[in-house]
């Protein structure tokens, strides 16, 4: 057995437990307000933006909107180059959904390598699927890189871990209102393939079944948000989103064509069904046409040009940005814009330290038990 290390050792803050989510009492603070305090955030404060602003829409959702408040969810994509401050940005947009909408927040967990959502380790709910071990190692920044890390016990590092049995149970048994969650998608893609022959969208072709890339995972569960529900503010925070729906991505005996197409098709519903869908990448162009015709906003970040003169991405041509003003911005400022505005001055946002000088690495393996009842022929 390999030496587990406490995490408070290695620079982790304590898991939160006096919170309104943890608690069930309303008189509690929420975990959105505490991450703000230990992070020192300013309080959202709608009245600060005109009423013809862009920014209140951007940030605090309504069901009963008007003509400056578009009702129902919103989506955007938010595109700069590395280190333009993309994490940060999804951070702060979390935990305003989570204080200001009491949103349900899922963060993609998109390879075990990446840990970007840790600043916000302390309230995290990491979901696993059912039949998975997952496996967490601190691994230093520089220095010895080839060192396997230091072995911590997951669940001493987040508030809670969970494992779901399929999509449904996983939206409507263990997601919370208010709560960040750390989602980790199912390889044997259970609840994907039933909520799939049960919408409206069945494209020929398409199936979901184990043995399929992990990630179609994703393309289930997103249709399952707007065919299933739970039909309230959800908001799926998903970064690198170009290695789940890449431009020029061609059919293959996994039907990934088709379900990029399937999906884009659930993230234009998105609005109606009360999901936030919040996307990163470098750059535009590098996600699916499928997709990026159906995200009604943009945030152009810091460090290379905003779409001016031609150079507006389709859809975006009446936006009237004739310079470029983001070149030169710093780190934790942005442009916002739809079809028909922008704004000016920038949005902004704080910088979201880590908690450790490095990087906590989770993989996920198949447990015991789930190898011997598969390994004995039964059904998995």
């Amino acid at each position: 057995m390999p030496e587990l290390h406490d995490p408070q050792d290695l620079g982790f803050v304590e898991p939160h437990y006096g919170s309104e989510q943890w608690q069930g009492d309303a008189r509690c603070h929420s975990d959105g307000r505490h991450l703000r305090r230990i992070h020192g955030m300013p309080k959202f404060d709608p009245d600060q933006f005109d009423e013809d602003s862009l920014v209140p829409a951007f940030w605090d959702h309504t069901w009963d909107g008007g003509r400056n408040q578009p009702s129902g969810g919103v989506e955007w994509f938010a595109t700069g180059p590395p280190n333009s401050g993309k994490t940060t940005l999804a951070l702060r947009a979390a935990q305003i959904d989570m204080e200001v909408n009491n949103s349900r927040v899922v963060w993609r967990a998109a390879t075990g390598s990446r840990s970007e959502w840790l600043p916000y380790a302390p309230v995290a709910h990491v979901c696993l699927p059912k039949g998975y071990e997952a496996t967490a190692r601190v691994v230093p920044k520089g220095g010895n890189r080839n060192s396997m890390g230091k072995e911590v016990p997951l669940k001493d590092v987040v508030r809670k871990v969970t494992h779901y049995s399929d999509i449904m149970d996983l939206n409507l048994n263990v997601l919370q209102d208010g709560v960040f969650h750390v989602v980790y998608p199912d390889a044997k893609m259970r609840g994907c393939q039933w909520v799939y022959e049960e919408s409206d969208k069945v494209i020929d072709g398409v199936e979901f079944q184990h043995g399929d890339p992990v990630d179609h995972w994703w393309f289930g569960w997103a249709l399952s948000l707007v065919e299933r529900g739970p039909f309230d503010w959800t908001t799926w925070i998903c970064d690198e989103v170009a290695s789940l729906a890449r431009e020029g991505v061609s059919k293959d005996k996994y039907a990934t064509l088709q379900k990029v197409q399937l999906a884009g098709t659930a993230v234009e519903d998105f609005r109606k069904n009360g999901i936030i869908g919040l996307f990163f990448d470098h750059k535009d162009k590098h996600l699916h046409n499928l997709w990026t015709d159906r995200i009604r906003w943009r945030v152009a970040m810091n460090g290379t040009a905003n779409p001016h003169g031609g150079s507006a991405p389709k859809g975006f041509e009446s936006v009237r940005m004739e310079e470029d003003v983001t070149s030169d911005l710093d780190i934790g400022e942005a442009v916002l814009y739809n079809e028909q505005a922008f704004t000016w001055p920038p949005i902004t946002w704080p910088e979201i330290s880590k908690p450790i000088h490095g990087d906590l690495k989770v993989y996920l393996s198949e447990s015991d038990s789930d190898r011997a009842t598969v390994a004995g022929g039964a059904s998995a």
